[in-house]
Parts: structure tokens; sequence; C-alpha cells
């Protein structure tokens, strides 16, 4: 945000969603950010309005005040960090709405390949994570978390609508 480099200050270091905008302009610009490679690597940015800090804020406050156990979540994972494309998401939602990661071999997300070469289906609802079992195939491991999903209604993508 500049204020170290002496820049004037907006003044909102300590507002509770600044944290939520430097990790935001880290993860798309800073190559040195543990998840600039997922974000700003794959051409994520972040728009001209939120570059200011005071813009994010004013959002932020205007959309979810309170953000205890939520975090900036982009509903598009393709998609730039921008007023149309996020809102404050919990730990089921974020989880819900993720990629499939590039170093998940399965193709799958919430599969797994174990140390036994045995595959392990999971996912996580409410803040648990479930351990649906080990399976001899990848296909049989997406199939029990697609069932899983079905037999429990919840709210995840079966493993054909990533």
């Amino acid at each position: 945000c500049g204020c170290r480099a002496g820049n004037p200050t907006h003044g909102l270091t300590k507002n509770k969603h600044f944290g939520a905008w430097r990790g935001m302009m880290a993860r798309c610009y800073k190559p040195n950010s543990k998840a600039y490679k997922n974000y700003g690597g794959r051409g994520i940015t972040v728009c001209e309005e939120w570059v200011d800090v005071k813009n994010v804020v004013a959002w932020a406050e205007s959309t979810h005040p309170n953000i205890e156990g939520y975090t900036l979540d982009r509903i598009d994972n393709a998609g730039n960090y921008e007023p149309s494309n996020c809102r404050w998401a919990d730990a089921t939602t974020q989880a819900i709405n993720q990629r499939m990661m590039k170093n998940n071999t399965t193709g799958y997300v919430g599969v797994y390949v174990a140390r036994d070469n045995r595959c392990e289906s999971r996912l996580t609802f409410n803040k648990v994570d479930i351990f649906l079992g080990r399976f001899n195939t990848i296909e049989e491991a997406a199939q029990a978390r697609d069932n899983y999903i079905i037999e429990n209604n919840l709210p995840h993508k079966l493993s054909t609508e990533y």
C-alpha cells in the first residue's frame, strides 16, 4: 500500500478488512508470495478500483461487515478480484468452490493417491474433513465421493462438474 515507503497513510492498516486486501494483493502481484503461482502466476489480477485499499474496505463493509469465520472468495476461480466476482465465504463454501489444483495428479478434487498407491477419497463439510475410504482405482474413489455428495444432499460439485 506504500505506507512503509513514506507515502501518506490511508489509516486503514488496523481495519479488519485490511488483511484481506493485503493478502489479495500479495497473491496477485508478489512473485515471492507462496500463493502467487496459483493467482498472479495464472494471470489473476485485482481490478483497478480495488488496488486502492479504501475501495476494498468500503465494499467489504457494505457486503459483509462481520467477517468472523469468512474469507474473501472469488466466485469464478478463473476470474479476477473485482466486486462482481467476489464474496465472503466460509471454509465449506471455499472448499466446494475450489478449482482442480495442478499438483493433484488424480484429476479429481478430493481424490488423492496414498503412500501405498491406493486412492483416498475425502471432502470437507462444515469445517469437518470426512474420510470416505481407500480404493483400488481413482475412478472408484471419485465415484465414492460423488455418491456421498448425492446421498447426503451436499452442495459440493460432482467430479463431472469441474
